[in-house]
């Protein structure tokens, strides 16, 4: 057992890697994203107070309303994206432990945990479809 525990702990030690790199890069696009749609709003929110300009400008105002709606879902999703980086960080490491240790219990909550993980990351891509349908209708508009 001592080999498969050597070959699955380089295995952890590269995921964990792996994963912290992940989540800096999805933190700062769900960071960046959501600064974006928050001056975005105030920015339309600004122009749309203005009588004459605001009724003028209302079709386009409108479209970016949805565009700054779209980066907001595209941050989200960055961030759930993120924690769920972090929470697969975490079972690859309960994972590791388990087969270090030989912790059966440890290794069927482990077994547990991914699953519902993977059901977490199905709702996800999921999600991500709906945001990509909603993108191509924008850009059609």
């Amino acid at each position: 057992m001592g080999f498969f525990s050597r070959i699955g702990g380089k295995i952890a030690g590269a995921l964990h890697s792996g994963s912290r790199l992940g989540q800096k890069a999805l933190g700062n696009v769900a960071r960046v994203g959501h600064k974006i749609a928050s001056v975005g709003t105030k920015i339309v929110s600004g122009i749309e107070r203005i009588p004459i300009l605001g009724q003028a400008l209302a079709p386009a105002t409108g479209i970016a309303r949805s565009a700054i709606g779209l980066v907001r879902n595209v941050a989200d999703g960055a961030e759930a994206g993120r924690n769920m980086l972090r929470e697969g960080d975490s079972i690859v490491r309960a994972g590791a432990s388990a087969l270090r240790t030989g912790d059966t219990q440890g290794a069927m909550d482990t077994i547990r945990r991914t699953k519902a993980l993977g059901g977490q990351a199905k709702g996800q891509i999921e999600r991500a479809r709906q945001v990509k349908a909603d993108a191509v209708k924008l850009s059609r508009r």
